[in-house]
Parts: structure tokens; sequence; C-alpha cells
């Protein structure tokens, strides 16, 4: 009786290991690229990065002083080029220090909250040290969008510059989805 593998049926299966294995790295090198970015998206990340230049250098100073005062004179001055640049943005633009406490938001409004250390965003971008984007739900249930930037000095974490966008307010004014936003990168 012979055995179901014998050394005559080893010799096919031999020729196919490099058909396999030719397969397999064929797969791998084909990755899929990501999509790229549609027209209003592209528009939309052009137009927050140029803010955000703008507005993060000013900041680097007071945030280092704590100082109230100037850290809010230097959104009163950038905000209008900010405004420039994305012609009539839909921006709030808030500054933390580097703990999640609100230090200063423009335009102000009554009853903003002033400390969120506790949310999961400020969290990551302070522990990731990139510029992160979350959709929060408000108890209207409208959502807004936002964008979460650390402000470094001599590579500390010393800060970080939020900015808010109405999630009906960027699909009118960039044709915006609530994936598209999400799936932006802000750190290429």
């Amino acid at each position: 009786m012979q055995c179901a593998f014998s050394r005559r049926d080893a010799r096919p299966r031999r020729r196919c290991w490099p058909l396999i294995l030719g397969i397999v790295l064929l797969v791998c090198a084909c990755q899929t690229k990501e999509a790229p970015l549609s027209p209003g998206a592209a528009a939309f990340k052009k137009e927050v990065k140029q803010c955000l230049v703008t507005i993060a250098t000013p900041l680097v100073e007071p945030l280092l002083k704590n100082d109230l005062a100037a850290i809010s004179a230097v959104l009163e001055k950038v905000e209008p080029q900010a405004i420039k640049l994305c012609r009539m943005c839909p921006f709030r633009i808030g500054v933390l220090n580097g703990y999640g406490e609100a230090l200063a938001v423009h335009p102000p409004r009554r009853g903003d909250k002033r400390d969120f250390s506790d949310y999961n965003l400020v969290i990551k971008t302070i522990n990731t040290r990139r510029i992160q984007q979350q959709r929060f739900f408000l108890q209207n249930g409208s959502q807004i969008y936002i964008i979460c930037v650390p402000i470094f000095h001599e590579d500390n974490v010393i800060g970080l510059v939020a900015i808010v966008i109405n999630a009906e307010e960027a699909q009118q004014r960039w044709g915006l989805t609530d994936q598209e936003f999400l799936s932006v990168n802000f750190n290429e």
C-alpha cells in the first residue's frame, strides 16, 4: 500500500511554490492607494492649513508667558486675515494650554466651556503630537467639526489651537461630507 504523500506527488507541489510565492508578492506590491481628495475637500484642507500657519506662529510667545490678554489680542488681529484667506470661513478658533484648558476663544461667546482636558480629541492631540480632527454632535442634533493642532516650543507641546466649523456650513461652503472631513490628513 502506498502513502498518499509519496515522492511522486511532491514534484508537482514543488513547482507550485514559485507560482504561489509570485502571487503573494504581486498582491503585496499592489496595495491600494488612498483615494485623492475631492476638489472641495482639497480646497478645505488648503484653506484650513493656511489659517493654521497664520495663527500658530504668533501664539507661541503669549502661550509661553501664559498671557491671556496677548493670546486674545493675537486672535483678534489674526482672525480678519484668516477670514480673508478663506473668504467668509465659518470658523471659531480656540486656544488651549498644554493641559486642555481653554485660554481664549474667538469670536467669544458667553457660556463657552473652559476645560477640554477630558476630551478624547484633546488627549489624542497632546499624546500623538499630531493634528487630529473629530466630528461632534451637539444637544440640538447639529454637528460640528473640530480640528485640534498642537503648538510646539523646543519640541514641547505648549498649547493647542482648535478650529470649530459647523458641519452644515462646511457642506454648503466646500461640499464637504462627514466622511471626507474625517479622511483629510492635515499632517501632510
